[in-house]
């Protein structure tokens, strides 16, 4: 399991990531103005920062006091349970402290940025292969990118691996409460959309099905009709999962008003 000081740090780096998809760790590096080899061995575990770098990278990555807080006892929490000879006497005075593992962030990802669920449909896929590399070029991410959605999947225990092959150790992902849309969900549900518009542009009819209708309606049947969505949905999934697995697709249905509530 990542400590969460390694989380926040990969993810700014996944944040530089989306904003450039050549953006690199050497790149990162030099931003944070720290040696690459340090900040490789430091997102693998193999390093636990120092104080002085803790400050430092505490500083460039402008962290607020509550997150620096978090940070920092992180930090130290890491090398009590590694028992380390040197420690620093800042760390020291902290290990009493216990800091609980915050997945929140990585959460959040992968809930909202579409490709970690297109990666893990991707594992089903014949002819995949269980690379960064590999992901991105059939996603059109960045292989940062790609490489630390594999690491957080991983750490979520939604991905596996078994036999050298990653692997999708769940079958369905869902929301709880089908009645509430977080800010996460509107991200994801956005990025598809935009997909969506993509496909429109780049993709022959023959490889996708983008259809509308527009009614007039009886909003006290909107409940049922949700329901109906999600029956459909989940009826056409196992229609099209029953054959051979080649391609990743997305299914959108979307049912909005066009009319204006009156004020």
């Amino acid at each position: 399991m990542e400590a969460t000081y390694q989380h926040i740090i990969k993810e700014e780096l996944a944040r530089r990531c989306e904003r450039n998809p050549r953006y690199s760790i050497r790149a990162f590096a030099k931003a944070l103005q720290i040696d690459v080899g340090a900040l490789s061995r430091v997102l693998a575990g193999k390093q636990i920062p120092s104080h002085k770098l803790a400050q430092k990278l505490i500083e460039a990555l402008e962290l607020e006091p509550e997150k620096s807080d978090v940070f920092v006892s992180s930090i130290s929490e890491t090398q009590g349970h590694r028992h380390l000879r040197r420690t620093s006497p800042f760390f020291k005075k902290l290990q009493s402290k216990s800091v609980p593992q915050d997945l929140s962030i990585d959460l959040y990802r992968v809930i909202a940025d579409w490709y970690h669920v297109a990666i893990l449909e991707l594992t089903f896929v014949e002819d995949f292969e269980s690379t960064p590399r590999w992901i991105s070029k059939n996603l059109g991410i960045g292989q940062t990118e790609a490489r630390l959605a594999i690491e957080r999947l991983l750490n979520l225990g939604l991905l596996a691996t078994k036999n050298g092959r990653l692997i999708k150790t769940t079958e369905q992902l869902s929301t709880a409460d089908k009645h509430l849309t977080t800010p996460a969900l509107k991200k994801n549900q956005r990025q598809f959309l935009e997909r969506a518009m993509v496909s429109l542009e780049e993709d022959p009819i023959e490889e996708r099905s983008i259809t509308s209708m527009t009614m007039a309606i009886d909003p006290a049947k909107l409940n049922e009709a949700k329901k109906m969505i999600r029956e459909f949905n989940q009826t056409l999934c196992q229609f099209l999962e029953s054959g051979k697995q080649k391609r990743v697709y997305n299914l959108g249905v979307a049912l909005c008003p066009v009319q204006k509530k009156e004020s």
